[in-house]
């Protein structure tokens, strides 16, 4: 007696293996839900108003100055994620952060946002030897 074996049968018996979602992706998500924590938007109200714009900086940048408040540190770290997934896709480095006017984001969340920079590259190189491992 012989035993005839589906497709199904053959999927049903393997383990699917799925790796975690690249940083990129979960970062983009972190964002999402600090956004929606901060406000509407992305930006808590002390960083709406029009003065900061008209001196240039982006309603990013404008973050940095606003008034603290009780989400100020959701703020903070949605900025460092924002600028290193900018740094991470459009090319760029941490040096450019400082800028000309004095640093907005100032020494200590500029070494943040290139440990971020640097994890998300390691992840993309990780991912890329993964897939190279499961083509072989």
């Amino acid at each position: 007696m012989s035993t005839i074996l589906t497709s199904s049968d053959t999927n049903a018996g393997r383990e699917r293996v799925t790796s975690a979602p690249p940083l990129e992706h979960r970062l983009c998500a972190e964002v999402r839900s600090l956004a929606e924590k901060v406000n509407e938007g992305g930006f808590c109200a002390s960083s709406h108003d029009d003065r900061w714009v008209a001196q240039g900086l982006t309603r990013r940048r404008a973050r940095l100055l606003c008034e603290p408040c009780t989400v100020r540190d959701g703020c903070l770290r949605m900025t460092v994620i924002e600028e290193a997934l900018s740094i991470y896709v459009y090319g760029g480095s941490v040096h450019s952060l400082h800028g000309a006017r004095g640093g907005l984001l100032g020494s200590e969340r500029a070494c943040q946002v290139k440990a971020l920079v640097e994890e998300l590259k390691a992840d993309e190189v990780r991912r890329k030897e993964e897939s190279i491992g499961r083509v072989a």
